[in-house]
């Protein structure tokens, strides 16, 4: 996206605001971070080894033997748990009015982790970003889509496949999930963001990668008043005494 640049101060400051939230929203930008030899780019993680240690396709055995379940339901769920990573992260900081560039091939690393979210540390030597704060909804909106889509989704989706034998569409449903499970989070724990993140989830949606995949509904037992359903099943009702999800299509 072309507009004016975010400089590093800015995306930082707002990178700091994003991690705040906890959870999936986490991602550190210390400089200490630098000194960890554990830490990688993330689509280095995503991408499958040509030798030595490969640290989701690990990840997704132990999610397996974990859960007891086969390998295309785990590989579902862990792509949902990855997914919520950049989403949430990308999402709330457009929300604040910046859309950082978290290139997965430079900028933002993760590590090798044995449960819970992802990792994330955002290498702060490399920060920049686009400021927004002068930009449509709708401008915004496709631009965080296309770099959701083309720098994080789709290179997870690769990585995931290249594991399991699992249907693409599920795995880019389980982003559209993913992304509107941020903005219910934003709901509750950042009020002040909420209609912004809602507002650039909703055009995110009807971005072509992600078309189709599900929409918004209302839910008033929900803190933020939305709830999802989705096109698509994340096949968790197979997991013994999973159920389904509150999105689930599967739901009457």
């Amino acid at each position: 996206m072309t507009g004016p640049t975010a400089g590093p101060d800015r995306v930082r400051a707002v990178l700091a605001e994003v991690d705040a939230v906890g959870g999936f929203f986490a991602v550190s930008t210390r400089d200490d971070e630098a000194a960890d030899p554990s830490w990688r780019p993330l689509a280095a993680l995503l991408a499958v080894p040509a030798d030595g240690p490969d640290p989701l396709g690990e990840r997704l055995a132990q999610v397996a033997d974990g859960l007891g379940a086969d390998r295309r339901v785990a590989a579902s769920l862990l792509a949902q748990s990855v997914a919520s990573r950049s989403t949430s992260v990308l999402l709330a900081s457009a929300a604040l009015g910046v859309l950082p560039d978290l290139a997965p091939a430079s900028v933002l690393h993760a590590r090798p982790w044995a449960g819970g979210a992802l990792p994330l540390w955002a290498d702060p030597a490399q920060l920049t970003g686009t400021d927004l704060a002068a930009t449509a909804p709708d401008d915004a909106a496709a631009a965080l889509a296309e770099v959701l889509a083309r720098e994080h989704v789709a290179p997870l989706v690769a990585g995931i496949r290249a594991r399991a034998s699992i249907s693409a569409r599920l795995l880019w449903g389980n982003a559209a999930s993913a992304l509107a499970g941020a903005v219910r989070v934003l709901g509750d724990a950042r009020p002040d963001l909420h209609a912004a993140a809602f507002t650039l989830a909703r055009g995110v949606l009807v971005h072509d990668s992600f078309a189709g995949l599900g929409s918004f509904v209302p839910d008033p037992v929900h803190p933020s008043g939305l709830g999802f359903a989705r096109r698509t099943c994340c096949l968790y009702y197979r997991v013994d005494g999973g159920g389904k999800c509150a999105d689930c299509l599967l739901h009457d």
